[in-house]
């Protein structure tokens, strides 16, 4: 989709796309909050998405199912848009504030089990660090849109705060197992069904 976009997007005036430009925002085109992160300034744009998501983007979904992800990331790119819309008046375009909200869900997700895998402080160093990095990179280089990134950070944290996962372990079972379970605040969304785990 994002190809497309891009191709059409070199085609058609900047008012007949779909990026978040402030002032067509504020006359109610609201679906630019959205529309805008399939949508890329150049194609080394894209590629650089391309790499980041398909880094990340695999783990995310392994973590969390495929329902989740999808809510994280399109949360995220809106989150994005919206802080970008707020605190930056040139336009903007990209999946960078989605990306950024899956680095934040797998933050959430090293903090909320660092019991179940042995701390996590190495995990969350290197996610720091790479959040610092891009930041940077964004202070330093015209035209990157930091508002956006923080919007898509903030966005991923929230949202995978209440959706999850959330496991916990439950009861021994008469067999000296263990259920765990998760326990996301908003279990609707919840797509994996409780697993017996044996005793180490």
């Amino acid at each position: 989709m994002s190809c497309a976009e891009f191709f059409l997007r070199k085609l058609l005036p900047e008012e007949s796309c779909c990026s978040g430009v402030n002032s067509l925002i504020d006359k109610g085109q609201f679906w630019r909050l959205a529309t805008s992160s399939v949508l890329h300034a150049n194609i080394g744009h894209l590629m650089v998405n391309c790499y980041s998501l398909n880094s990340i983007g695999p783990t995310i979904e392994n973590l969390s199912g495929p329902r989740r992800f999808i809510a994280v990331y399109l949360t995220s790119a809106i989150a994005s848009s919206a802080m970008s819309y707020w605190f930056c008046r040139a336009p903007a375009v990209g999946a960078s504030g989605a990306i950024f909200g899956l680095v934040g869900s797998l933050a959430v997700f090293v903090i909320r089990h660092r019991r179940m895998i042995g701390g996590g402080k190495d995990d969350l160093q290197n996610i720091a660090k790479v959040i610092f990095l891009n930041m940077m990179i964004g202070l330093l280089t015209k035209g990157i849109d930091n508002w956006g990134h923080l919007g898509g950070l903030l966005g991923g944290v929230a949202t995978s705060w209440f959706v999850g996962p959330a496991w916990q372990y439950g009861p021994k079972l008469h067999d000296g197992r263990r259920v765990f379970t998760d326990k996301a605040p908003i279990r609707y969304l919840t797509n994996r069904k409780t697993e017996p785990k044996n005793i180490s």
